[in-house]
């Protein structure tokens, strides 16, 4: 059989527990290889796991969300990647009982995502797609033949569901697309790192704490388990001997009872069983078992290396000597607990997350923050901000400005339309200011939100709307970010005549249904005296490695219009939004640069700071309308309001050069 040989390997949920021991023996047993890693960080993720591959030099940490369409294409191409190791998934069977949609869109749609990219980019040699032994559904209890892997697919969790439906999308896209695609199916995994919702880890830790063991139900049910560097090395097989357009079982012939397993875990602890595991109400529904027939795997030379009692205390020991690799865990130790209701608990090293960013490397450029003036140190007690939009850019990025300035602030758990979730917020955070970096803008580009007009108006329009009204019944100040997208040049303000659209102009582009939301919100919003808006355009900042960066956009292109537009440099204006928000400034703000720059007029500048072989090709608005769905704006912002306000404040062209161009300079 004909070994196959990657080169560049992209492995999505990496942070996570099976993924991560995948890529750390990866990364030890190939250095030729190049392993980039791709994790949104989510409550159940922790950077620590991959501190083993960390100093590798063929390895690469990448925080994002695979649901990001730019951003999957962006790495794909810019990585080369030919191979892809897909775990990233919500996994949790209880979590998806309470918030089922959070699975469709994890694991149906960023594996979807995942896969056009591949069609797209056409490179990819290897898409390995990990699946659960659940999509089977339950065993017969006296079957003495397990589920191989031509049995059907019967879920009976809307997560096992959500993975029988990924894989329906794997399994179309090798047959209609010929992607090269493998899928497995695994057993249960346990073993040092793993998030202690699951099962054995929870065990241990309450064990360690002295508390009683939960078991749903009368403890029969009956699971196999696999000890994590056992199910590593069956990955290592597969992404070498695997063939394309097989399913390979993961599985173990071992099957214990949920009850036995808690009377081992009570055995090595010096527990009494009798008064240390309690019986607590079981799962809707709990299949009984899962059984596998693994002999294909076995016939490409993989077998089980790890004994149960080995494995066990090998993780036992690990967790006493880790007490604390995830934090506060309290909320996962329950009988049944709901982790998705923890927003924006992920978990990585403090020294290690000023590495992590949107994409991470040696080379990145930080965001500039001016030091005030004179050389003081900005107020740290007096202010407290709230911040919605934690995954967005924008909202990313003021995070890390407050941070920096001393700022205390906290992200928001609450959705924008949700009036009561809001209110929990501001009661349990007591902010001094809101800042709303929160929205839709489309999936990957505008174009979405033609399609998904509902979903954009719940988030564009009743979302800000009603953030507005909660921050007015708590006198708060909300900073809101808004566009400038809402203009397009006319006979009053035509292009090239230095003649630019003011704050009190009535918005007259309506091109693109996102457009029109953002002018209909924007005027209802003249209606609150507690709101800041702020019109940003076509945003850039100092990190050229981030596809949402206006400059990296048109420099991946093929082909560009030239049309001089105004512009938002982060770098310069976000550290301003601070500030507006100490004076409490209110009312509408044109949040650009004072200027206008062209597409052919930033492509140079990018010829000539960062690569003189740069090359580019124009083409006109009608030969652009062919390839977009919804009409773009092209306009100029008369931004003296805000330079009267702040003089220091640069023209777009001197602000590119200064924060984005001349920090990445390599010519």
């Amino acid at each position: 059989m004909a070994s196959y040989k990657p080169k560049n390997i992209l492995i999505t949920g990496a942070a996570g527990f099976i993924a991560s021991h995948v890529a750390n023996r990866l990364v030890r047993n190939y250095p030729e290889y190049k392993i980039v890693v791709l994790d949104k960080l989510d409550y159940c993720s922790n950077t620590k796991n991959l501190f083993p591959s960390k100093l590798s030099p063929s390895f690469k940490f990448v925080k994002g969300d695979i649901e990001s369409a730019d951003l999957v294409n962006y790495l794909l191409i810019t990585e080369s990647i030919d191979t892809i190791m897909h775990f990233a998934a919500q996994t949790h069977v209880d979590n998806s009982f309470g918030n089922s949609f959070e699975f469709t869109k994890n694991n149906i749609y960023g594996t979807h995502v995942l896969l056009e990219a591949c069609k797209v980019t056409g490179q990819i040699r290897r898409f390995i797609h990990v699946s659960t032994d659940e999509v089977y559904g339950e065993t017969d209890e006296d079957a003495v033949v397990g589920n191989h892997e031509a049995s059907q697919l019967l879920p009976t969790n809307p997560y096992s569901a959500t993975k029988a439906g990924a894989e329906m999308l794997v399994m179309a896209y090798g047959r209609s697309y010929g992607l090269p695609v493998i899928t497995t199916r695994g057993n249960n995994v346990y073993g040092p790192n793993q998030f202690p919702e699951k099962l054995i880890p929870k065990f241990i830790l309450l064990a360690m704490r002295g508390k009683t063991l939960p078991i749903h139900g009368d403890g029969s049910n009956v699971r196999s388990y696999l000890y994590c560097e056992d199910v590593a090395e069956a990955f290592e097989v597969i992404l070498h001997k695997g063939e394309v357009g097989r399913v390979y079982n993961i599985g173990t012939k071992k099957e214990r009872r949920v009850i036995d397993v808690a009377k081992d875990i009570c055995k090595l602890f010096s527990m009494d069983p009798e008064t240390s595991i309690e019986f607590v109400e079981n799962r809707p529904f709990n299949d009984q078992r899962y059984f596998l027939d693994d002999q294909r795997l076995k016939n490409l030379g993989w077998s089980e290396r790890t004994v149960w009692e080995d494995g066990l205390k090998k993780t036992i020991e690990w967790y006493t000597q880790n007490p604390d690799w995830w934090g506060d865990v309290t909320g996962a130790l329950l009988p049944h607990p709901r982790m998705l209701m923890m927003a924006g608990s992920t978990h990585f090293d403090s020294e290690d997350s000023k590495e992590t960013s949107y994409v991470s490397g040696p080379n990145q450029t930080r965001m500039v923050v001016p030091t005030p003036k004179g050389g003081s140190s900005p107020q740290k007690q007096s202010l407290k901000f709230l911040i919605y939009g934690r995954t967005g850019w924008i909202g990313g990025l003021l995070g890390q400005l407050c941070e920096k300035q001393g700022i205390a602030f906290a992200y928001g758990k609450g959705r924008l339309e949700d009036r009561s979730s809001l209110n929990a917020d501001i009661q349990n955070i007591k902010p001094t200011h809101v800042f709303n970096a929160a929205g839709v803008t489309g999936r990957p580009n505008v174009d979405w939100c033609e399609s998904h007009k509902t979903e954009t108006i719940r988030a564009n329009v009743a979302g800000t709307l009603t953030l507005a009204d909660v921050c007015r019944d708590h006198g708060l100040l909300m900073m809101n970010f808004a566009t400038g997208c809402i203009f397009e040049y006319d006979a009053a303000h035509p292009q090239g005549s230095g003649i630019g659209f003011k704050e009190e102009d009535k918005p007259n582009f309506i091109g693109s249904f996102y457009s029109k939301t953002k002018a209909m919100v924007e005027e209802l919003l003249k209606e609150y005296d507690n709101v800041c808006t702020l019109r940003v355009r076509m945003p850039i900042s100092s990190d050229l490695n981030n596809p949402r960066n206006f400059i990296t956009k048109i420099s991946r292109y093929n082909k560009v219009v030239n049309i001089p537009n105004s512009m938002t440099v982060l770098d310069e204006l976000l550290p301003i939004s601070i500030e507006m928000a100490k004076r409490n400034l209110r009312g509408i703000w044109n949040f650009t640069n004072p200027g206008v720059v062209s597409h052919n007029e930033i492509l140079e500048m990018y010829k000539t700071y960062i690569d003189p072989k740069f090359k580019w090709e124009n083409f006109t608005l009608e030969e652009q309308a062919k390839v977009i769905v919804a009409p773009r704006s092209n306009n100029e912002m008369d931004a003296s309001k805000l330079k009267k306000e702040f003089p220091e404040l640069l023209s777009i062209k001197e602000s590119l050069i200064k924060y984005a161009f001349e920090p990445n300079r390599r010519t």
